[in-house]
């Protein structure tokens, strides 16, 4: 197994009858080959489906620009698996050492590459294009910020997962003549119809039963406006948006509908080395963050938790798309024979989330699929609602990891000395409702990651987490479990000191549970405005965007070093990874 090309004399190795890439992608990150890394699917991806794809990671010079030449359709340009600005910066906003990923990624990038390659068309994606695609507060400048389409002149934003949006343009573009012109193309393309697309438009373009957000003037005239914008875009995950900017407007579509389990089991099926490029910069330290991820295998993506603070559900989804049983044996027994007996993880934001769905997605529709070049059936959501999903009756819980880890017994009887541990978290509260799956899963831990958040109903209120009660519901089944198995396997809490609504009373109080439940705290994070949540409107307006109460918000540096020395027992300032 070959990584794909990272340049046009290793393009002329690896592709017959090259002459230029199709498509190139332009990264933050170092080169990852492996399931975990968006960019690294995408492009295995499109060259399964008969691309010639380049690949230029971590670019800093001109030579590195032009490593791979001019594409003949488009620039493919994340910052990575993070915004770059969360990766420069700690929460107390200190910089971050081994950083290559320029601050600002994606206006970086796609001037870089306007520069470089005159015409060339210029795509934006991933997590940061993802949460900066609305009128945004951006924390190192502590003010508002454009939809980064405005800031960064790129021609696209393909938001959320790309698979399908990124097939259906090349699709559409292979029929028009080359070299191909944006401008010229344009009407060509039919960007309306394209799911998952952000574009700039002219005000005589906008359509007429489309839904306006506020303004970016507007919001940073009034906060309640910034806090309306946040949350229609909340409320209506679904629906198409136009927003106003200056003299323009930025016309997004609605989101890609889930993909089908078959999807998914195409896209995970593809052909991956599951290591670092030899030529990484920094490789020892990328080699040290990915070393204990390589076996890790993917069983699906989103999550529905709704937690305020949280990115997935806008940037993978809310509805959970999942892989089958059967592909995800296969890759798992494919690992085993491999010789690697020890799998790291089955990995999924949520993991008894799996199978999980929503009834009110009801209405079928048909749609060609051009990833698996096949007509499939996906489904729309008939009634509005308030987006609550946690305890919600339409909400339908599944036990589908209980038959995958009985396969994974089976494996493991195959192949003698085969491992799995999971590492991914549990939804504390939901996971009580699944008490049969609960112990099965407990069967193949060593120390199980769940993320509270906090003791103190009025935080958790603005977190939009399950009251304390759950938690502590939670800790007796725990330890039940424990008991019957005849283990002792450690919990391992997540807590997030100094969100909007947090105290320094409301850290004695979590402080105090801790203690009298004698659970040990090493994992928590002060809270970083992130852009795109609903906490971050919080943090910026000092309202709740969905009640419009005031909430009390922790906005000094001292103020959130004495919240995380609570919780920490430190009474001297702290020191570390999160600054």
């Amino acid at each position: 197994m070959n990584f794909l090309p990272t340049s046009i004399a290793q393009g002329r190795a690896y592709y017959k009858n090259f002459q230029a890439f199709d498509v190139i992608f332009v990264t933050g990150d170092p080169y990852y080959d492996h399931p975990l890394s968006g960019m690294a699917m995408l492009s295995r991806l499109l060259d399964r489906k008969g691309y010639k794809v380049g690949i230029i990671p971590q670019p800093e010079t001109e030579e590195e620009f032009k490593a791979c030449g001019t594409p003949k359709y488009f620039f493919c340009i994340t910052s990575g698996l993070l915004d770059s600005m969360l990766a420069n910066y700690t929460p107390m906003l200190k910089q971050r050492e081994n950083v290559l990923v320029p601050e600002r990624a994606l206006m970086v990038y796609t001037q870089k590459i306007k520069q470089f390659h005159k015409g060339a068309i210029t795509i934006i994606g991933g997590v940061e294009a993802t949460i900066r695609r609305f009128t945004h507060f951006d924390y190192k400048e502590n003010k508002l910020r454009r939809g980064i389409l405005n800031d960064t002149k790129a021609e696209l934003l393909c938001f959320g997962n790309a698979e399908r949006s990124l097939l259906e343009l090349l699709e559409r573009m292979k029929t028009l003549e080359k070299p191909i012109s944006f401008q010229k193309a344009r009407a060509s393309l039919d960007l309306p119809s394209i799911e998952g697309v952000s574009f700039l438009i002219k005000k005589d373009e906008i359509p007429k039963e489309m839904r306006q957000l506020p303004s970016y003037e507007e919001c940073v005239a009034d906060k309640d406006k910034f806090n309306l914008l946040t949350r229609v875009q909340y409320l209506l995950p679904d629906d198409a948006f136009i927003e106003p900017c200056g003299l323009g407007f930025t016309q997004h579509n609605r989101q890609s509908h889930t993909l089908t389990e078959a999807e998914m089991d195409f896209i995970y099926a593809s052909p991956f080395t599951r290591e670092l490029h030899p030529h990484s910069k920094n490789f020892a330290f990328n080699q040290g963050m990915v070393g204990r991820l390589e076996t890790s295998v993917v069983i699906g993506r989103g999550c529905w938790g709704s937690c305020s603070f949280c990115v997935i559900p806008l940037v993978q989804g809310k509805e959970v798309a999942k892989r089958s049983k059967e592909s995800i044996l296969k890759e798992m027994e494919t690992l085993y024979k491999g010789g690697s007996m020890k799998i790291n993880d089955l990995t999924l934001p949520t993991l008894n989330m799996y199978g999980s769905s929503c009834a009110l997605y009801s209405e079928k529709q048909q749609m060609r699929s051009p990833i698996i070049d096949k007509e499939i059936t996906v489904h729309n959501k008939i009634k509005h609602c308030n987006q609550q999903c946690v305890g919600c009756k339409y909400r339908v819980l599944s036990d589908d990891l209980f038959p995958l880890l009985e396969g994974v017994e089976k494996l493991q009887t195959k192949y003698k000395g085969a491992e799995l541990e999971l590492r991914s978290a549990l939804r504390h509260d939901i996971i009580l409702d699944q008490k049969k799956l609960f112990r099965k899963v407990m069967q193949f831990i060593t120390r199980l990651k769940i993320a509270p958040e906090h003791i103190s109903d009025r935080v958790l209120k603005q977190m939009n987490k399950a009251d304390g009660q759950a938690f502590k519901d939670f800790l007796k089944e725990f330890r039940q479990v424990n008991r019957e198995q005849g283990t002792d396997k450690r919990l391992v809490p997540y807590f997030v000191v100094a969100h909007p609504g947090s105290t320094m009373d409301d850290m004695e109080v979590l402080k105090k549970f801790c203690k009298d439940e004698d659970i040990y705290v090493n994992l928590t994070q002060v809270f970083t405005p992130t852009p795109g949540t609903l906490s971050t409107a919080m943090y910026y307006t000092g309202k709740n965007p969905m009640t419009k109460e005031e909430v009390y918000v922790p906005r000094s540096f001292r103020e959130k070093k004495d919240q995380k020395n609570v919780i920490m027992s430190k009474n001297d300032d702290f020191s570390d990874e999160n600054g």
